[in-house]
């Protein structure tokens, strides 16, 4: 058994594991407090759910700005040092959050903190699925991301644990935490992570550089997918953590217990789940995907036990599974020479936008079907079942070299 790991182990770059246990602790870090804050805006300072997914669609929408920005960046300049500062400089917004709350400064402050956090991880993400390109060969660029994604997901396991405990005690607790352990993430990707020299790119930035969607329509629809997916995915944080929380009714610590089994789901099964898919099409995982997705928060609103929630979520997390890695490996894929990072960012840019218009889209249902959960998650889940259908049209017009593993 032991003799299988290290085999398993070997098989990939020592930098693709460096990466994946910084991304587990900065993932740890940022699941500690942010699932919560939501709840904190409700019930500690009287925010809406409309306003509530207004926030984090602003907050998303200058996310998914920066993204595009974070890709550019990842191309020019070394991806390592990108990764290392905008670990710590979150670090130290975490830190401000929880002097916001302990001091009692209120809904603005605590807002201009989280929105300066999330283009420090806006700039983080695209150089992070980069390096993954820098560090594998195409074949196994697959597995790579899904490595990763399980690692973050651990993180994503881990921290809502914790931080459901500790938002028993103080909301400001929670962001100590973040900020101690973020830190801790910036420093091994410090010191552990050596990458190989990339050649970036010399030509002057121009902003037009950040629409190169227009000349690849492959990736446009890809993007505009993604973007369709992705308002479904956003549920899980904002909408859902509420409606579970405030209207169906379990508690916090509960909420946490949801979010552990959803990132020990991952953390065990994504590798077994991808490597079961490795032959079918991206376009296929990815309609695969949404079709889950769709049936999994359409039950939500039918459900009000913890136990039908964590069966719920259960499945919902299988659908986040099977499309998650061949979203980037069709990006990566489509990526011509030199230019992966601003592939990474246009698609992030797309996710992030998803995850910016997601709450809203769901907090604003919520509000107006208030009596009637059930209408009010098919209509947030339907989304799904388009991205399906889309993804099943893009297939036809990919070639077929570019919609498959190599």
């Amino acid at each position: 058994m032991v003799e299988r790991i290290i085999n398993f182990v070997r098989q990939y770059d020592r930098n693709l594991w460096a990466l994946s246990f910084g991304w587990f602790v900065g993932a740890l870090g940022f699941a500690v407090a942010i699932p919560f804050i939501s709840i904190y805006f409700h019930s500690e300072l009287g925010l809406s759910l409309s306003q509530i997914g207004l926030f984090f669609g602003f907050m998303a929408l200058v996310r998914s700005l920066f993204q595009l920005v974070g890709g550019e960046v990842a191309d020019r300049y070394e991806r390592k040092q990108l990764l290392v500062y905008t670990q710590i400089l979150r670090a130290i917004t975490f830190i401000g959050i929880a002097i916001s709350i302990y001091m009692d400064w209120g809904f603005w402050a605590i807002a201009a903190s989280l929105t300066i956090n999330s283009i420090f991880g806006a700039m983080f993400h695209p150089a992070a699925n980069a390096m993954v390109s820098d560090v594998l060969s195409k074949e196994k660029r697959l597995e790579g991301f899904a490595i990763t994604r399980a690692s973050g997901n651990l993180g994503w396991a881990a921290g809502p644990a914790l931080g459901g405990f500790m938002a028993e005690f103080s909301y400001g607790h929670l962001f100590i935490a973040a900020s101690i352990i973020t830190f801790v993430s910036g420093f091994v990707f410090a010191f552990f992570l050596h990458p190989p020299k990339i050649n970036a790119i010399d030509e002057r930035f121009k902003f037009k550089d950040l629409i190169a969607i227009k000349d690849d329509p492959n990736l446009a629809a890809h993007s505009i997918l993604i973007f369709v997916l992705y308002i479904v995915v956003a549920q899980l944080i904002a909408p859902f953590s509420v409606y579970s929380v405030e209207i169906a009714g379990i508690s916090e610590v509960e909420l946490g217990l949801i979010y552990t089994i959803n990132g020990l789901m991952v953390v065990s099964l994504q590798l077994l789940v991808t490597k079961l898919l490795s032959n079918f099409k991206f376009t296929s995982q990815l309609a695969l995907g949404g079709l889950i997705y769709a049936i999994g928060y359409g039950l939500v609103g039918c459900f009000s036990t913890l136990e039908m929630f964590i069966l719920v979520i259960m499945f919902i997390t299988f659908g986040e599974m099977v499309m998650s890695p061949p979203s980037l490996a069709l990006t990566s894929k489509l990526a011509p020479e030199g230019r992966m990072g601003r592939y990474m960012g246009i698609f992030g840019f797309f996710v992030a936008s998803g995850w910016s218009f997601g709450p809203l889209y769901g907090g604003f249902i919520l509000d107006q079907f208030k009596t009637e959960p059930v209408k009010a998650w098919i209509l947030i889940s339907f989304l799904g079942l388009v991205s399906a259908i889309g993804y099943l049209w893009l297939s036809r017009r990919l070639p077929p070299e570019i919609n498959k593993r190599d």
